[in-house]
């Protein structure tokens, strides 16, 4: 049975509570007022909150969504205890400007965070909501871009970036396996039993290069498969070949590196093991809100695209696992298509709080509506063409290419590969006009109205950091 929704109308006793007069008179108050809040928060009485972002995540390499290789048993069976989503959307290619999206409810073009733009401190993300609630708030995150510094610490009583490792390829950037990871995770859990406590955990694996422990390494390895030789290339673009940083030697083979990417997958399932059991040891796995998802894809060759992301928003990287779990409420799978700022207000409605208005998102406990609009940008300094945007609803999907000013129209229900573009279709010419104007209207909104944001200033070290990324140049 679905908890009653809360009602979405009238000024509530709560939501004064948490924005002043905002929603009419308080529009005029500074952006740091109306989007922090202005009064003190009430307690809030509500589970343990558990999200949980596998970075660079496949679902179709996962066997709850259908995947024929055992990569995932674990994730698998916790699946098979929760709500799947099939149709969970990213809001972005890359990492910083999805995770913004997730942590507050606002698309990319609204937050402005990229890899080299912070995360400004107005925005009220849901570690500073839930911290303001009586929340112990601690993150424990695994990928350099997540340092400190940057943003990401905001709300949190504990912020873990604390990254040992190196890259095989690139030594200047720093990173956390997943092993190193969950070991940190639960000893916060440990230490934050008796508190309501929101942990964010992030995990770096499977992102490339794809170097899983030697054990897990040959789990996959095929030996029925011809090879399949790419081409090696020079920088970290996935267009056509293997990007530099993902270079295994002088392995060219194509199966050799999806292998090795399934091998990571299945590292990273164990200790998502380790972690579930933790939290079932301390009691509270039966009554947490469970929410398991990624920040974006991988391009595993789709569109002569290899081993990267942040070049493209078709749906390689921008479709995302994601499964809810929240005691016995939440079961199933779900075919309706949803999106990651849908996170934010689902986790307020659950814990009675009244969500801000101007969020765009919806309690994923209800069904989505059939028109309802995901939007995603690129944005990125490693290809000519460094910006695109696309809008999806109805089951169609319409991306945009502004240096060229080209526009790509595909029908995902019948082509979720993305394979027919029909822009040229004339059958399809009023939806693609109504996509166009949908699209057009979206990238004009601005809900926070955050203006210019000063992003702390990059030592030499990050900057070159950012360069071996393609992050900058």
């Amino acid at each position: 049975m679905r908890r009653k929704q809360a009602s979405a109308s009238g000024l509530s006793r709560r939501k004064i509570l948490k924005y002043g007069l905002y929603g009419g008179l308080a529009t005029s108050l500074p952006p740091a007022l109306w989007l922090s809040g202005c009064a003190k928060q009430p307690r809030a009485k509500g589970p343990n909150v558990i999200l949980i972002i596998v970075d660079t995540f496949r679902p179709d390499h996962l066997g709850c969504y259908g995947y024929s290789r055992n990569t995932s048993p674990n994730i698998d069976r916790f699946a098979a205890d929760s709500l799947l989503f099939e149709n969970c959307f990213s809001h972005a290619p890359s990492t910083s400007a999805s995770l913004a999206s997730i942590l507050s409810g606002y698309l990319p073009h609204e937050t402005k965070v990229t890899n080299k733009k912070a995360m400004a401190r107005q925005i009220n993300t849901l570690p500073v909501i839930l911290q303001k609630h009586g929340y112990k708030t601690a993150a424990v995150v695994s990928n350099f871009v997540l340092r400190e510094n940057r943003g990401w610490e905001h709300g949190f009583d504990v912020y873990d970036a604390t990254m040992k490792q190196r890259e095989l390829n690139r030594k200047n950037f720093r990173e956390r396996i997943a092993e190193h990871t969950t070991n940190q995770a639960i000893k916060l859990l440990k230490r934050f039993r008796k508190d309501n406590l929101f942990m964010w955990i992030h995990y770096q694996d499977p992102h490339g290069p794809y170097t899983p422990p030697e054990s897990f390494a040959t789990l996959f390895e095929p030996s029925d498969k011809k090879p399949r030789n790419l081409k090696l290339k020079g920088i970290s673009s996935g267009r056509g070949g293997i990007p530099a940083y993902q270079k295994l030697g002088d392995n060219r083979d194509f199966h050799h590196y999806v292998s090795r990417y399934d091998g990571e997958i299945r590292y990273q399932d164990e200790h998502f093991k380790r972690l579930i059991d933790a939290l079932k040891k301390s009691g509270s796995y039966s009554d947490s809100l469970i929410i398991f998802t990624s920040d974006h894809g991988e391009g595993m060759g789709g569109h002569d695209y290899y081993f990267a992301h942040g070049e493209y928003l078709y749906n390689s990287l921008t479709h995302v696992p994601l499964i809810i779990k929240y005691g016995t409420e939440l079961a199933g799978t779900r075919t309706d298509f949803v999106q990651h700022i849908d996170v934010v207000p689902t986790v307020l409605k659950i814990l009675d709080i009244e969500p801000n208005p101007r969020l765009r998102g919806c309690d994923l406990r209800t069904e989505s509506p059939a028109d309802k609009e995901i939007f995603a940008k690129m944005e990125t300094g490693m290809v000519k063409d460094k910006f695109k945007f696309s809008i999806l609803a109805d089951g169609f999907k319409l991306i945009h290419t502004p240096l060229y000013d080209r526009y790509e129209l595909f029908d995902l229900k019948s082509d979720f590969n993305e394979e027919n573009d029909l822009i040229t279709n004339p059958a399809y010419r009023e939806r693609r006009e109504d996509l166009k104007v949908r699209l057009k209207r979206i990238c004009k909104e601005d809900f926070l109205r955050l203006g210019t944001i000063k992003s702390p200033k990059l030592t030499e070290e990050e900057l070159e950091t950012l360069r071996s990324l393609g992050y900058v140049k």
